[in-house]
């Protein structure tokens, strides 16, 4: 503490649901019931951004989880496995809000500076790394999977909720620089009232089942198939939270208008007696509600998680024993019943975060730096960044989805037919094309192998039109994949913009652009003859099959195409739909 003057605490958070926010206010109340001569200030950092960044931060965040959560997920995937991202992350993070955050330590001038926020924990690490922040920096981390996502190594210290989070941090950040700490909850759900006396005080029944559905601040999840799961059950009744999130509680109170048993709430002050009324709570992103059921012995049960770190987090909470994960409804209804349901695990007695901040003491020192360095590192970065999405297959799906690419599952095509492709090498292929004639079969066939032109009209005579096809062979391949695939094009008579065959896996953006000039469209099949459902193909759809060397390959492939053309639309090559 300064000599002769209050200890003056920073407190930096930012509304992206409630959790971050709520751990921030608990964490306040506490440090001024600990010390009543502190000087704590709670600062929303996202009004301090710039709106760029406050956009990304917040907005598009959000709009990934409603409207795009596989796209979230990627991304989240990406950051928790790979060291690379995550420094071009942080390099981005830093060079966009580091002006900003010193100028908000600068205004505050704080002795202590605590984090809730994950972007604003890596932005501050950078900062106090660089010697631009001096106070002692520490940030909590109140979830319990991805925590890389939360950890930086210029933290002098991260308070954890678990344990089995301090080898992680510290692996990230160094030794020392993790402690656990109870569970960052206001005072009232440390001490909850006893159940009744919360049943009369949000005025529901003594006698029936409680649960509480929650889908976080902003009400995403499958709150809706919760509800329905619960309402199975006999002698229950549903409080249902669509947090802050006006359109969600509209949408769930039209669901349920007519059910009587379920009470649609948004946003409530009434959470600490919620908690102790409900017999369950039902969440969908885990976060600090479910560090306040903890506290307040409420079981919880993980259900209807969106894509993303929410999954990761129900799954590994069920490890520890802290929650029941249920993967479907039917998992749901067992969890609630109440002759299967069970008590789950509640956190530990730990060090208090506020004695901790309030003792604060420097770990980490700044690293002397050359003026180049920050430069040079945000090449490097920048240069794998383009390495890996242009290299990477994993990246092709989302560049063709956000940039339009032509549909690769399916040809647009008037006369409702299907495409079947066939795989295989040349000899098979040519051994196919025999029995092809005989039961007057056409499709399509690919393969990588070259093929002569008698060899080209043999298998055009027996109803399969050869495309071209490139092999999966890693990035170096792709520099002769344009020079083979022009003279497959050559070799067939194709026009200029035609349909080659591209592997599931291991087809990247160089591929696609360095064939995009020659007029070649990728096609990948979506759905394979061998387990397809004639009935539920659309019209278009791509359907493959591989032909192994053998008679008993080219037996079981005829058998698989004729049931296809019993059950199914027609049957078609891939030029017949494209003429």
């Amino acid at each position: 503490m300064p000599v002769g003057d209050f200890l003056r605490v920073l407190v930096l958070t930012a509304p992206v649901g409630e959790g971050h926010v709520a751990a921030a206010r608990s964490l306040a109340d506490d440090i001024r019931r600990r010390d009543p001569q502190a000087e704590v200030v709670v600062c929303d950092v996202l009004e301090e951004f710039n709106r760029p960044l406050c956009w990304l931060l917040r907005d598009a965040y959000r709009w990934q989880l409603g409207a795009a959560p596989w796209l979230f997920g990627t991304l989240f995937s990406g950051l928790q496995r790979s060291r690379v991202l995550r420094y071009f992350s942080r390099t981005l993070l830093s060079l966009s809000g580091s002006r900003a955050m010193r100028r908000v330590v600068r205004d505050e001038r704080p002795d202590v500076i605590v984090s809730t926020f994950p972007a604003t924990t890596t932005i501050l690490g950078c900062l106090k790394l660089r010697g631009q922040v001096r106070a002692p920096v520490y940030a909590t981390i109140t979830d319990f999977a991805g925590v890389e996502m939360w950890t930086d190594r210029g933290v002098d210290l991260h308070l954890v909720m678990h344990k089995s989070l301090v080898s992680t941090v510290e692996r990230l950040a160094g030794p020392g620089s993790a402690r656990v700490v109870s569970p960052l909850v206001a005072a009232t759900f440390l001490s909850p009232k006893a159940a009744p006396d919360a049943r009369r005080a949000l005025g529901l029944p003594l006698d029936d089942r409680l649960v509480v559905v929650s889908g976080g601040g902003w009400g995403i999840g499958d709150l809706e198939g919760a509800v329905d799961a619960a309402l199975e059950l006999p002698d229950v009744r549903v409080v249902c939270l669509a947090g802050r999130e006006e359109a969600a509680r509209e949408r769930l109170a039209l669901a349920f208008v007519a059910e009587p048993r379920v009470t649609v709430l948004g946003f409530t002050d009434q959470m600490s007696d919620l908690l102790a009324a409900a017999d369950a709570l039902v969440h969908s992103t885990g976060g600090v509600t479910c560090l306040e059921a903890l506290a307040s012995g409420c079981p919880i049960v993980a259900y209807g998680a969106p894509p993303g770190h929410a999954p990761l987090l129900a799954r590994e909470m069920a490890a520890l024993g802290l929650v029941v994960h249920a993967r479907s409804p039917e998992e749901l209804q067992i969890a609630l019943a109440p002759e299967t349901a069970h008590a789950v695990a509640a956190l530990a007695d730990n060090a208090d975060a506020a004695d901790l901040v309030l003792a604060a003491r420097a770990r980490v020192g700044a690293r002397k730096r050359s003026r180049a360095a920050r430069p040079l590192a945000l090449a490097a970065a920048t240069a794998t960044l383009v390495v890996a999405v242009f290299s990477s297959d994993l990246t092709y799906p989302l560049v063709a989805e956000a940039f339009a690419l032509p549909e690769s599952g399916s040809i647009a095509n008037p006369h409702g037919s299907v495409a079947l492709v066939v795989r295989g090498d040349r000899a098979s292929l040519l051994a196919f094309a025999p029995l092809a004639r005989r039961h007057h079969l056409h499709g399509s066939v690919a393969t990588a192998d070259p093929l002569a032109p008698g060899e080209i009209a043999q298998l055009r005579a027996s109803g399969l039109d050869p495309i071209p096809e490139i092999a999966k062979g890693g990035f170096r391949a792709s520099f002769g994949m344009g020079r083979n695939l022009k003279a497959q094009a050559h070799a067939y008579r194709l026009e200029h913009s035609f349909y080659y065959f591209a592997p599931s896996d291991g087809f990247t953006i160089t591929d696609y652009l360095l064939v995009r000039h020659l007029g070649g469209i990728p096609l990948q099949g979506s759905d394979s003859l061998t387990t397809v459902n004639g009935a539920g193909l659309h019209p278009g759809a791509i359907v493959t099959a591989t032909l192994n060397p053998g008679t008993a390959a080219a037996a079981s492939l005829l058998r698989s195409w004729e049931r296809l053309a019993r059950t199914g639309p027609p049957i078609s090559s891939v030029r017949l739909l494209t003429t």
